[in-house]
């Protein structure tokens, strides 16, 4: 039994005329669509789509985790800071760091700070203890220790509040400005850097303790020879960094700006 061959269609269909490829091509093959510029090609893979600027460049690859590293910062405090020779100025120090101040510098930095702040926040904390004391005795309460003690009080508080603000933003006060000082801290070797405000208040309050114990004169005079001698005296045969014990307490350095 024979079967009949398969239908082609009718004469001159497209199935069965020759193939573009060549008379020998096969006959259930079916061409690529042509494009407007003859076949698209299969091989190849089409080209980056280009920026305004040309081809867009290949992204810069991420380092691997073998690659270099970046240097870690120091954990252990730097060294102790020393003056630089002959007393220059900063410009001698290639480094950028600064001289220590001068202990003469800073003495007259704190003469200056007396006269032109202190004494006015005598006179106010004089003017507020005034007023409590006149409220007392209305009351029928005054007491001499009492005005002593918000003298002491309030001029202490803003005494503190004076130097930390002034170290806080401009790290220096009023003095230190006309002397040409700075505070710095002692980790950063005669550079300026960040100080904590725990530790200017702790500097500050150091500086100021006398006027706190105002109330009794024993107190007042043991408390200011003690402050004179560690805070004042001691950066004269302090070395290396010609500290006070304020100084210490807030890891901090004097130098000059000049």
């Amino acid at each position: 039994m024979s079967y009949p061959p398969p239908y082609d269609g009718a004469a001159g269909s497209p199935r069965s005329a020759p193939h573009a490829g060549g008379a020998g091509a096969p006959s259930g093959h079916v061409p690529p669509y042509p494009g407007p510029d003859g076949p698209l090609p299969h091989a190849a893979a089409p080209p980056p789509y280009p920026g305004p600027d040309g081809p867009a460049a290949a992204p810069p690859r991420y380092p691997a985790a073998e690659g270099p590293a970046a240097v870690p910062l120091p954990h252990e405090p730097l060294p102790p800071y020393r003056p630089v020779p002959g007393g220059a100025g900063p410009a001698a120090d290639p480094s950028g760091r600064r001289p220590l101040a001068d202990w003469w510098r800073r003495v007259w930095a704190r003469v200056i700070d007396g006269v032109a702040v202190t004494l006015p926040i005598a006179v106010l904390g004089f003017i507020v203890s005034l007023t409590f004391a006149g409220a007392q005795a209305l009351s029928g309460g005054f007491s001499e220790t009492s005005f002593s003690i918000v003298y002491g009080i309030v001029t202490f508080v803003l005494s503190v509040v004076y130097e930390t603000v002034c170290v806080k933003r401009w790290r220096r006060t009023l003095g230190m400005h006309l002397m040409r000082l700075e505070v710095a801290p002692v980790r950063g070797a005669g550079r300026p850097g960040p100080i904590p405000v725990l530790s200017m208040i702790a500097r500050a309050s150091v500086l100021n303790l006398p006027t706190l114990v105002f109330y009794s004169t024993g107190w007042t005079i043991t408390v200011g020879v003690g402050v004179i001698l560690a805070c004042y005296l001691w950066p004269l045969w302090d070395r290396p960094n010609r500290q006070g014990l304020h100084d210490k307490i807030a890891a901090t350095v004097v130098v000059r700006t000049d």
